[in-house]
C-alpha cells in the first residue's frame, strides 16, 4: 500500500472512530447528565393514600423544575422502614428524605412534641395560619438546631379519628381497650391520660395485629382508615378529631445544604407547590366522602362526647406530662383565636 494510500485510511479510521463516538455519546446521554443527583424518598402509606399520592407530585415536580438533573425515587410501603426508621435513616443516609406524620420527630427533637398534642388546632384554617405563619416557622427552626433536620414544609392532614373494635362513647369505655398508637411519648401519654392501655406499633403491622386480636383499635386520619382497608377489622368509627397532626417533608440539614443554590430552591419550593396544595384540597374535599364510604363498607359512625376527651388532655395534661413545650403550646392555640371582649 502506498504512503498515500495508507494515509487516507488512517483518516477514514479515526473519523469513524470519532462518529462512533458521538452516536455513543447520544445514546448514553438523551437529554440527562451522568451527574444526576438522586434523591430517596421514604414513607410508609398505600400508593393510593393522598400523601403518597403528593409524593409523587412532589418527585414529578422537582424533575421538572431541575430539568432532570435532580430524581427523587419514591419507596413507599414501608419498604425502607418504618417512619422512625426513616428518620433515623435521614441522618445515616439509607434515605435522603422523609414524608410521614411530624409527631414521629419527637425521636429526634424535644420541640416536635407540640405537633401531636391532642385537641391543640381547631381545625384546617387553624392549622394554615399555625404552620404558614411565625409560630410555624419558630417551630422548624427549633426543629432544626435540636435534631439537624430540616422541615422543607407541612402538609394538611385530615383530623385523627379513633377506630374499635367496641362502640366508644367517653373515656370510661376506653378502659382496658389496646389502641395503636404512633411510636410518639406524646401519643402514648394522651391515651394513656384518656384511659385507654396505648401501643406503640409501626405501621405496616397495624391490620394483621387488629385482625389477629392483638390491638382493639388504632387511631388516624379517615383517608388512611379508609385507604388501609381497616374497615375490614374494626366495626366502629369514633368521630374524636383529636389530632391535626401536620405531615412533613423533611431532610437532613446538611444534606439539603450540600444541594446546589439552585436545585435547593427547586426542592424547597416542589415541596411547598402543587403537592402541598394537592394534599389540601383532597383532605378538605375528602372527609364527607371517606365517611359515607367507611360506612358502605359496614363501619358504624360514633358522635362521642368530644367536651369529656377535651377536659382530660387539655392545657394542665400538658403542663403536668410535657412541661418543655407548655408555652409553645400555648401560642398555638392563641393564633387566630377570637379576642376576649
Amino acid at each position: 500500500m502506498s504512503r498515500k494510500a495508507k494515509g487516507r485510511k488512517e483518516m477514514f479510521n479515526f473519523k469513524t472512530a470519532v462518529a462512533a463516538a458521538a452516536l455513543a455519546s447520544s445514546v448514553l446521554l438523551p437529554g440527562v447528565a451522568l451527574a444526576q443527583t438522586v434523591l430517596k424518598l421514604g414513607h410508609v402509606w398505600p400508593a393510593a393514600e393522598i400523601h403518597a399520592r403528593a409524593a409523587e407530585r412532589f418527585a414529578a415536580d422537582v424533575a421538572q423544575a431541575t430539568n432532570g438533573a435532580v430524581k427523587v425515587e419514591i419507596y413507599g410501603g414501608s419498604t425502607l422502614g418504618s417512619d422512625r426508621e426513616l428518620v433515623e435513616g435521614l441522618r445515616f443516609g439509607s434515605n435522603d428524605i422523609w414524608v410521614g406524620g411530624a409527631g414521629v420527630l419527637t425521636s429526634a427533637s424535644d420541640t416536635a412534641k407540640i405537633f401531636a398534642l391532642p385537641f391543640m388546632i381547631r381545625d384546617s384554617q387553624h392549622f394554615g395560619q399555625v404552620y404558614g405563619g411565625p409560630t410555624g416557622q419558630e417551630i422548624t427552626e427549633a426543629v432544626r438546631k435540636e435534631s439537624g433536620l430540616q422541615v422543607l414544609a407541612y402538609w394538611l392532614r385530615g383530623p385523627r379519628w379513633l377506630t374499635t373494635k367496641k362502640p366508644v362513647n367517653a373515656p370510661a369505655d376506653l378502659a382496658g381497650l389496646k389502641i395503636r398508637v404512633p411510636d410518639s411519648p406524646v401519643s402514648v401519654a394522651s391515651w394513656k391520660a384518656l384511659g385507654a392501655a396505648p401501643t406503640p406499633m409501626s405501621f405496616g403491622e397495624v391490620f394483621n395485629a387488629l385482625q389477629q386480636g392483638v390491638i382493639d383499635g388504632q387511631e388516624n386520619p379517615l383517608s388512611l382508615i379508609q385507604t388501609s382497608k381497616f374497615s375490614e377489622v374494626v366495626k366502629f368509627l369514633v368521630r374524636t378529631e383529636h389530632s391535626y397532626e401536620p405531615i412533613v417533608v423533611v431532610m437532613s440539614a446538611s444534606r439539603l445544604a450540600r444541594l446546589p443554590e439552585a436545585q435547593r430552591k427547586a426542592v424547597l419550593e416542589a415541596a411547598n407547590g402543587a403537592a402541598k396544595a394537592f394534599a389540601s384540597e383532597e383532605v378538605n374535599k375528602g372527609e364527607a366522602g371517606f365517611i359515607k364510604q367507611l360506612q358502605g363498607e359496614g363501619m358504624t359512625l360514633i358522635e362521642p362526647d368530644k367536651a369529656a376527651f377535651r377536659a382530660k388532655v387539655g392545657p394542665a395534661f400538658v403542663k403536668a406530662s410535657f412541661p418543655s413545650v407548655a408555652a409553645l403550646y400555648e401560642k398555638v392555640a392563641a393564633v387566630g383565636a377570637p379576642a376576649a371582649r
